[in-house]
């Protein structure tokens, strides 16, 4: 212990004296630890940490999923669930719920929206989760006649009752149907997601066909003790099969799909991302270590004197190894103090990125001591990677030889093979991580200067969500929307209102229409395109001009002509001649009983498949909100004369001169909407241009690092060259000449590296492909430049040695 103590002060000694090194050092690893630090607090919230609950990992939701009509996954439907249930055999309980919008009111208390759900009566206990106050939701308050019942979520309890404990057994307005609160869930139990209110799912398959509309139920599950979910998936296989061969109209080619609840919710792709993501940080991590392995091992090649003496005098290997590796685990320990402080503000910088869209109540980023022993590793795995090495190599060296060697450059400890290796490897690991850099920076720059047609300034927007027990039918809806459309407008420094089901930007959902005189083989072979219900002054609203023909108007009504506005790509697609005016389509295939819709105006694509689905076909029409079969929820939008949101009040006051019990939600100005639309790309796009940023400095550093190691260690061998005539232009390539064969084989390793790890950044990637040549292109003229400029500086520097004063040196 003495002896290792001992090591550490002299090594801090050591340290001290070459302050420039140290500091280089301490950096270059803080960096790759506090990246590293980042995201894996990242990965450790979303996915390791798992739900809160008890023996969480045996929880499985059941999906269902049919190649042939390409469903990927699906919830079930309220047959198929009981069925499932009854006929299951690999899980202990299955339970199930139904995400809800629930409008609560109270008398004498403002109208409030609260994201909840309707769950089966064993979804808490198959969760093992009990009530802080009074009791869950239990098999007998599903029961068909049971008192409608409601459990509070804690945040709920705490800021609309103020934490009371005689809230049990009050009575509330859900949607329009009076419950009775019969408990309060823990502080931060907000499952399935984010909710606050939970009621009886108490609806019957035996109400509803399997060809029409029907509930679909969320179902999950806890695997019996000693069931995989292998096993239980193939237990369900055969009862699915059974289902498609009693039920083939509904039911055939349908297969289960299984997976775990937290995958489920955040999707395979975000699951790849994010550890993309966390591959990327540890090769900036490595390509740190390496640096410092590089900066550790040129130190002990100048120090091999030292080294051979201390050997002489009876130092075992061992003992030198311990000595000059104290040194990397003090650099190490430093840099992983500076790496934690990075990691606090790097989790404070992501946190505030994504206060627009709050991930589900699990997801919670913190310092916990998962994180922390994983910067312990960190920390010690670089000491040890930067370490190890450079103490093998010194330790190992001749001694008699390296006493005897009068020439510096001779036959002294090398640098060689092993740190061209680590330069090598730092190049193609920045060379992928440039090029997911690039790839970000070019989709974020789309997003910046994407040009929308239509207003974002001075836009008010809110939803408002219709109780369907007092506005039953399509006429009653239509009678609200069109009594509240002028109260909305004659709002003083309000320009023009609207009613739509959908904002521009925030996508719209499809229908399947066919176009009159068009013949089509198959039911598959019908087109889809995105539909938008809305009001007249949609497109005025949003100071989008009409291309062709006209916008609706209040004479677009069930009783005239039914008519419909398409964009541009509708026009391209489906009246590639030009000429859409007077043309009809319908909804629905060749069966349809829907009437013809006349095409009345053209306008521009206004992101109907909202920012970033890339995949899907922006076509879409409109029609007018009074010939629609229009539903429950529409959003308002207000274009102002100043500041939007000074609207909100006075849209509220407006609701409630109508309809008292219903409230607003999501009150955001049309700039914030598209901010919710785009963050998942700019944050994450940010990250990765932070990676490559890196990266790149800390490859360019230690490609400089080397090369000028290299020179001063040939400072003999060039002043011999050019006292025998050697000139510059030689001189120059053959020093450059290892660094650009270096750089040579580390590119050609990293575009393989980028062109695979590419694949999964297509998720947060905006209208650019993932294999951009001209990205790749950029990517790998960047790094040649920045890595021959690397080698060139200490190569000029060859042609200032003097050779009577380098060889009188020696």
């Amino acid at each position: 212990m003495a002896s290792l103590l001992q090591d550490f002060r002299f090594g801090l000694r050591m340290l001290v004296k070459n302050p420039a090194l140290s500091l280089i050092a301490v950096v270059t690893l803080g960096l790759g630890i506090g990246l590293t630090t980042t995201v894996f607090s990242i990965v450790n919230a979303a996915i390791i940490k798992g739900l809160p609950f008890e023996n969480a990992d045996e929880l499985i939701t059941v999906d269902r999923a049919n190649a042939e009509q390409n469903i990927n996954r699906s919830a079930l439907p309220i047959h198929d669930f009981e069925a499932v249930r009854e006929q299951q055999t690999g899980f202990a309980e299955l339970a199930g719920f139904q995400w809800r919008t629930a409008n609560l009111s109270e008398p004498g208390e403002r109208p409030e929206r609260i994201q909840g759900a309707r769950v089966t009566g064993n979804m808490f206990g198959t969760l093992r989760v009990n009530a802080v106050l009074g009791r869950t939701i239990g098999a007998a308050d599903v029961e068909p006649g049971a008192t409608p019942v409601a459990v509070l979520g804690y945040d709920l309890w705490q800021d609309r009752y103020r934490g009371q404990q005689d809230v049990l057994g009050r009575t509330i307005r859900i949607n329009g149907v009076t419950h009775t609160i019969i408990g309060v869930m823990p502080d931060g139990f907000e499952f399935p997601a984010n909710e606050q209110l939970w009621t009886a799912f108490t609806d019957r398959a035996a109400d509803f066909t399997r060809e029409g509309n029907r509930p679909f139920i969320n179902a999950f599950g806890r695997l019996k003790p000693g069931v995989s979910m292998d096993a239980a998936a193939s237990q369900l296989a055969t009862v699915f099969h059974q289902l498609g061969q009693t039920f083939p109209e509904s039911n055939e080619g349908f297969t289960p799909f299984l997976q775990p609840y937290t995958k489920r919710f955040l999707g395979t792709e975000v699951y790849a991302l994010l550890y993309t993501m966390l591959g990327a940080v540890l090769g900036v991590l490595l390509i740190a270590s390496a640096n410092v392995a590089n900066l550790l091992l040129a130190r002990a090649t100048a120090r091999t004197k030292e080294i051979a003496i201390r050997s002489a005098l009876g130092a075992s290997r061992l003992r030198v190894i311990s000595q000059l590796l104290a040194e990397a685990v003090i650099i190490a320990g430093v840099g992983g103090v500076l790496g934690l402080g990075l990691g606090y503000l790097g989790i404070g910088w992501f946190k505030a990125a994504i206060s627009v869209d709050p991930p589900p109540f699990w997801i919670t980023f913190d310092m916990d001591t998962t994180v922390l022993v994983f910067v312990i590793f960190v920390t010690g795995m670089a000491a040890l990677v930067s370490g190890i090495v450079p103490a093998v190599q010194a330790s190992k060296a001749d001694v008699n030889q390296l006493l005897n060697d009068e020439g510096r450059g001779s036959s002294s400890l090398k640098m060689g093979k092993f740190s061209g290796a680590l330069v090598v490897t730092e190049i193609a690991l920045s060379c992928g991580l440039l090029v997911a850099s690039g790839l970000m920076i070019k989709s974020v720059t789309a997003l910046k200067t994407i040009d929308l047609p239509f207003a974002t300034e001075n836009i008010f927007t809110a939803r408002l969500n219709l109780i369907s027990a007092e506005y039953p039918d399509t006429a009653d809806r239509v009678g609200f929307y069109e009594d509240l459309l002028p109260r909305l407008a004659a709002i003083p420094g309000v320009d023009a209102a609207t009613l739509s089901d959908g904002l521009p930007a925030s996508g719209n959902g499809s229908r399947v229409f066919h176009v009159e005189g068009e013949a089509y083989e198959t039911d598959r072979d019908y087109p889809f395109a995105r539909e938008g219900i809305v009001t007249p002054g949609y497109f005025e609203t949003f100071q989008t001009r009409v291309l062709q023909g006209r916008a609706f108007s209040n004479q677009d009504i069930p009783e005239t002509l039914p008519v419909a506005v398409i964009n541009e790509t509708f026009l391209r697609m489906f009246f590639p001649d030009g000429d859409a005016l007077g043309r009809r389509v319908r909804m629905g295939r060749s069966e349809t009983t829907a009437e013809w819709l006349t095409v009345v105006g053209v306008v521009p694509d206004m992101k109907m498949e909202g920012i970033g689905n890339n995949d899907a076909s922006p076509a879409g029409f409109y029609i007018p909100i009074a010939q629609s079969g229009v539903g429950n929820r529409v959003s308002i939008a207000l274009r102002t004369q100043g500041d939007p949101m000074a609207a909100a009040t006075a849209v509220r006051a407006k609701i409630a001169g109508i309809d008292p019990n219903l409230p607003i939600y999501d009150v955001l100005s049309m700039e914030e909407v598209i901010a919710e639309e785009t963050w998942f790309y700019t944050t994450f796009g940010t990250l990765f241009m932070v990676f490559g940023g890196v990266a790149l400095f800390l490859a360019a550093v230690g490609l400089y690092g080397v090369m000028s190691f290299a020179v001063s260690q040939r400072r003999t061998e060039m002043g011999v060259r050019m006292a025998l005539g050697a000139q510059n232009r030689s001189l120059i390539g053959l020093v450059m000449k290892k660094g650009t064969i270096q750089l040579a084989i580390g590119l050609a390793i990293g575009l393989v590296i980028a062109f695979v790890a590419a694949t999964p950044l297509e998720l947060v990637l905006y209208e650019v492909d993932a294999h951009d040549p001209v990205v790749f292109g950029v990517i790998v003229v960047t790094l040649a430049v920045t890595g021959l400029v690397a080698s060139l500086v200490p190569a000029l520097r060859v042609t200032k040695v003097d050779p009577a004063t380098a060889l009188h040196a020696e």
